[in-house]
């Protein structure tokens, strides 16, 4: 009951992310705000099938990423690239639903929408060991502004209320601790010099 609950908070603090950036392009770009919202009914389409589920698989997963990340660059372009890298061997291990793509939204919302030039998102997965027992480890890295930059900036108001960088990590949190307890974990580092940041999830295999 209470990963359903998380869960289903995760829904709505992406939706109003995506339709506060539908709203924000409707009087600048209206051609592009109607692209965005069929590449938002795509994705849409494609996740809700499997969000009220428990389990998902790390293949699902990868492809809603890269639906969200074709989202994302409908609004930014040219400033918006990414790589997904994992072994096809690696696509049916299981996950949570919904665990990467607020992990893809802070690295885009927070590391490479604030810089002019944009940047790359790169997701990456592989089976590791850790404590002795095999383990699933998924990192997003991106080569944004970093967390000391984004702790910095002020938070916007958002259709769904003051946005924040802290919910949607505070979350997945609770979620791993509720299913995995001690055995999962989510850490978020600053790359060498302060040019982006990795978020790795690691879960038992």
């Amino acid at each position: 009951a209470q990963l359903r609950l998380l869960q289903g908070q995760m829904e709505p603090h992406f939706l109003f992310n995506t339709l506060a950036n539908v709203i924000s392009l409707i009087d600048a770009d209206g051609a592009r705000a109607r692209h965005m919202l069929e590449a938002l009914t795509d994705y849409l389409r494609a996740s809700l099938a499997g969000l009220r589920h428990d389990d998902s698989t790390l293949g699902v997963e990868l492809d809603l990423a890269r639906r969200y990340l074709e989202l994302m660059r409908t609004r930014m372009g040219e400033r918006l690239h990414f790589e997904i890298a994992a072994d096809d061997a690696l696509r049916e291990a299981v996950l949570m639903p919904l665990v990467l793509q607020p992990l893809i939204e802070n690295a885009v919302k927070h590391g490479l929408e604030p810089q002019v030039e944009g940047g790359t998102v790169r997701v990456k997965a592989a089976r590791t060991e850790v404590g002795g027992r095999d383990a699933l480890q998924v990192c997003v890295e991106d080569d944004g502004a970093g967390p000391a930059a984004a702790a910095l900036r002020p938070r916007r108001h958002v259709a769904g209320g003051l946005d924040g960088n802290g919910i949607a990590l505070a979350n997945l949190r609770e979620r791993l601790q509720a299913r995995f307890g001690a055995e999962a974990a989510l850490t978020l580092t600053e790359l060498e010099g302060g040019a982006g940041t990795r978020a790795c999830l690691v879960i038992p295999w």
